[in-house]
């Protein structure tokens, strides 16, 4: 697998990255055992996992002894948590208890093909690109692991590759993969699959972790994925390489798969508003210690992308660490212009006028 992976005559002195997994699990008896053994078949040997119980109340953490038990395998380690925290927090757990470049974040009730951390780690090694995450596809099950999808409804449905305006922020790296896909970070939609399907450098995610993920139970990935692709952009990669589970108890999707063009589920907006705020919190937070490797102008754009024109105003006026970004921008005419598209009807007004928080 090195001599794959590593370019050849590199010589002796260069290891393949150490992978960190983070397993999450809350009350997934049914599943987690597959979930951990998916991780334990990985043809990437350079792991570390963790499997983090958010205080279930069913019988997950004895699931997860009785596996850990059986595997033997020193790569793996359990860390049960002694109140709930919702998805965030124990993804954060996760990522404060490992300590390789990369990590990805496993959902109990999910499951990883044999190559996933493999594919993944080729793509954050491609020697024309670079990303802070990455994305691949996922087959759709039922709770029996039974096949539904042999692709993710979200996934393809948010093909950036037939958004409009998209040529000028994509990268197809032909020489090394036809699969990959590079988004630039300045690129805005949703293009990733799920938690599942994804795994992050861990710098940029150190950089955006929230002040208080206790605010984001579920949808944790919106905050995650949308909070590394600011900061270094994202590699799509164009094969299923996971099984996504439907089972009725699932706390983003409904349960049914519809047809082409249709999701699996939509975030609720108090969770979608929830995540912005923390994002453009944070994001206003960290800009001055970015400046030297992001542009001011650049962040600043990003901000109001993610937020849009009259909640940048009200963030100026109610956080202090936005003015880095905002206070030069934030100009009488500007302020009078969006003023005056605001009081047009929603839909007639241009997408960055239609605010998020």
């Amino acid at each position: 697998m090195k001599e794959n992976i590593v370019p050849s005559g590199a010589g002796s002195h260069i290891a393949l990255p150490t992978v960190s997994v983070c397993v999450g699990c809350f009350n997934q008896e049914a599943f987690i055992d597959t979930a951990i053994r998916s991780v334990a078949a990985q043809t990437y040997t350079a792991f570390e996992c963790v499997v983090v119980d958010d205080f279930s109340t069913d019988g997950s953490r004895r699931r997860i002894e009785e596996c850990l038990s059986q595997l033997g395998d020193s790569r793996f380690r359990f860390l049960p948590r002694l109140q709930n925290g919702g998805q965030l927090t124990a993804m954060m757990t996760g990522l404060d208890a490992t300590a390789g470049p990369l990590i990805s974040f496993l959902d109990g009730d999910d499951a990883w093909h044999p190559d996933f951390i493999e594919c993944h780690v080729r793509a954050h090694l491609s020697h024309t690109r670079i990303a802070a995450m990455s994305s691949s596809d996922e087959v759709v099950i039922d709770m029996a692991g039974n096949l539904l999808a042999g692709g993710h409804p979200v996934f393809h449905l948010n093909d950036p590759r037939s958004m409009p305006k998209m040529s000028g922020y994509l990268h197809v790296d032909t020489e090394a993969d036809p699969t990959l896909l590079f988004i630039d970070r300045g690129t805005v939609g949703w293009f990733w699959s799920t938690t599942s399907g994804m795994m992050f450098r861990r710098a940029p995610l150190e950089i955006m972790r929230p002040s208080d993920p206790h605010e984001i139970r579920i949808c944790a990935d919106g905050y995650m994925a949308r909070a590394a692709h600011m900061i270094g952009g994202t590699v799509r990669i164009g094969r299923a390489l996971g099984s996504y589970r439907l089972h009725g108890g699932n706390g983003w999707a409904d349960g049914r798969i519809l047809g082409t063009g249709v999701g699996l589920g939509r975030m609720s907006p108090d969770t979608e508003i929830a995540i912005r705020r923390a994002l453009a919190n944070r994001w206003c937070e960290v800009a001055p210690g970015m400046a030297h490797l992001i542009s001011r102008h650049s962040m600043r754009r990003t901000l109001v992308d993610l937020i849009g024109l009259s909640a940048a105003f009200a963030l100026l006026e109610k956080n202090s660490d936005a003015g880095f970004l905002l206070k030069d921008w934030a100009t009488p005419q500007r302020k009078l212009q969006t003023r005056l598209i605001g009081l047009l009807p929603p839909k007639l007004r241009p997408q960055r006028f239609r605010d998020i928080v």
